[in-house]
């Protein structure tokens, strides 16, 4: 392997949730604090704003710039058996109201995070993945348009749209412009080599820990049991060299959230550094 070659870019998600809000100031100057290189911001249906970052956009790109830093953005996007939100928009539509705050951002990396807006049949839920392939085609199209590249997150198996590998894959095939984004919180033991062997389509990584067998719980890294060095070992060999987002903070699985705190991503950092670099940690 070459020795030269930078480590993963490593940032973590911004806590800019309605219950653990912080303005996007203190976030990125506490990620510059770390010697982290990006940070993840969440699109919202009707776009973004100053009320929800707590400052202008032309002021959140400008201290990315001046910290020398990246954003990358995360659309979670709820959707129902016709496609739509519960207010009826479609996820081209809400990727159409963010496209401001990713050209003033300078975003250049975008997925979509599907979820069901409500429980749906098997048979409801892979006519709804069907659906959304031309959604994944036109939304890649858009992003290459904008400059910007668009990527698909998985779910775990109990969130069962666009959880099982073989969806995710024939999405990569029916749209080659389009990026995966793979959560290893999300997967369990016995599929990680099929999800591992995504590793060229892949554009970005979210990392959070969780008690294996069990999947997303989404506990700061050393909380559960993935090993961290193995996973990103295998993706160096396979080539990967995007960016790693932490993603901490629970989930009502694993006790609520509000394991995010400074503390923790202090620690989490940390460890993902030394995953990241594996072997080469006695170089940093």
């Amino acid at each position: 392997m070459n020795q030269t070659v930078p480590p993963v870019a490593i940032g973590f998600n911004a806590r800019l949730f309605p219950i653990n809000w912080r303005p996007v100031s203190h976030e990125i100057a506490f990620a510059r604090g770390l010697g982290c290189d990006c940070i993840q911001i969440h699109g919202r249906e009707q776009g973004i704003d100053a009320a929800y970052l707590g400052m202008s956009l032309a002021a959140v790109g400008d201290m990315l710039i001046s910290n020398d830093m990246s954003a990358v953005m995360e659309i979670v996007v709820r959707v129902g058996a016709n496609g739509r939100t519960a207010s009826g928009v479609t996820p081209l539509d809400v990727l159409r109201n963010n496209l401001d705050a990713i050209r003033r951002l300078a975003i250049r990396h975008v997925h979509w995070h599907f979820a069901p807006a409500t429980r749906l049949t098997d048979a409801e839920l892979c006519a709804l993945e069907a659906m959304l392939i031309d959604t994944l085609i036109v939304g890649a199209d858009m992003a290459r348009a904008n400059g910007f590249t668009l990527a698909l997150e998985h779910n775990e198996p109990d969130v069962p749209l666009f959880a099982r590998i073989e969806a995710i894959t024939q999405a990569l095939e029916a749209a080659p412009e389009l990026g995966f984004v793979w959560d290893l919180n999300h997967t369990p033991t016995n599929e990680l080599n099929d999800w591992l062997d995504l590793a060229p389509r892949m554009t970005l990584l979210h990392v959070s820990d969780t008690p294996l067998p069990a999947v997303n719980h989404h506990l700061p890294l050393g909380q559960g049991s993935i090993d961290f060095e193995a996973r990103f070992c295998e993706l160096r060999e396979r080539g990967y060299r995007g960016a790693a987002i932490l993603e901490i903070g629970g989930v009502p699985k694993s006790g609520g959230f509000g394991r995010d705190t400074d503390e923790a991503l202090c620690d989490s950092v940390a460890r993902l550094r030394r995953a990241v670099w594996g072997r080469y940690s006695a170089m940093i």
